[in-house]
């Protein structure tokens, strides 16, 4: 919903009334996902489930402001890449691994090694994971295949935003924790139990929360094959937008003539470019020519 909200009122580009209806069933997803999560966390039987519940509730804040920032980011993205000068997506993947690891060397490790913690007395000593990392050849391979996963997932998604737009890369990022959930589930079922996440009650209501969070998509996604068109039907709850949808395949048949158009006039403007500077020379001109030489 941030990104929905910047590109409307930052970028100026305006939104139909099905996409603020896609957008909204993803929020209500993200919602519902969410609040398994707090349910979950108060329903244990410790004696610390109150404090449990209070850092669950303190990471969804956390989570939800990192949103705001990374939607930022999204439509920054997408207006540099759209400028009039744009930058290319590796350009921009480029930079920004640049500009995030200048600041930090040089701000967030400063920071996390002078504040106090448990790692050799810093909240984060960057010595101790140098240390580390030459000496661990697990930790090197980690690190080698984290590498190049962020690389992949970061080129992918810079793409998703250059191809079709900001909002798009925030909804479509929403389906990464679906990945997470079942691998975590995969864990600690067939691999091993100290890791991973166990199957419980509130499962099925984040199986719920996906099943809203597909349903959002498809509707942002309309007109186009795949997609569900809210045309007053039973699960559209009312809602009838034939207009929007109808006003925007005709602007889309409009714009396939214009460019077919284009396409005929361009083809028509190289074969008369070629024919005018045709090497070949009539015989009239060469009478002519040869007249102009001999007066010469």
């Amino acid at each position: 919903i941030f990104v929905a909200l910047m590109k409307q009122h930052v970028m100026k580009e305006h939104l139909q009334k099905f996409h603020w209806v896609g957008v909204f069933w993803n929020v209500i997803s993200v919602v519902i996902v969410g609040g398994t999560a707090l349910l979950a966390s108060s329903s244990g039987e410790k004696d610390d489930s109150a404090a449990s519940t209070s850092q669950t509730f303190l990471g969804v804040c956390l989570m939800m402001a990192g949103a705001f920032v990374q939607a930022v980011q999204f439509v920054f993205e997408e207006h540099v890449m759209k400028m009039d000068v744009p930058a290319p997506p590796l350009l921009l993947i480029g930079m920004e691994g640049f500009w995030g690891t200048v600041l930090s060397i040089t701000v967030m490790y400063p920071i996390g090694y002078f504040m106090p913690g448990d790692d050799h007395g810093s909240y984060e000593d960057p010595f101790n994971t140098w240390a580390m990392l030459m000496n661990s050849k697990n930790i090197q391979l980690a690190f080698i295949l984290y590498f190049f996963t962020i690389f992949f997932y970061n080129l992918f998604a810079v793409l998703v935003t250059f191809e079709l737009s900001s909002v798009w890369h925030a909804i479509l990022d929403n389906f990464r924790p679906i990945t997470v959930w079942v691998t975590d589930l995969i864990i600690f079922y067939y691999i091993n139990p100290l890791f991973g996440e166990v199957w419980t009650t509130y499962s099925y209501i984040q199986i719920g929360g996906m099943a809203v969070l597909l349903y959002g998509t498809a509707i942002y996604n309309a007109p186009n094959d795949g997609s569900l068109l809210l045309e007053g039907q039973w699960w559209a709850f009312g809602i009838d937008l034939r207009d929007e949808y109808d006003a925007i395949r005709k602007e889309k048949e409009e714009a396939e003539a214009d460019a077919k158009w284009e396409g005929k006039r361009q083809e028509f403007k190289r074969t008369r470019s070629s024919f005018m500077e045709s090497p070949r020379i009539s015989i009239h001109t060469q009478a002519l020519r040869g007249i102009g030489a001999q007066h010469n």
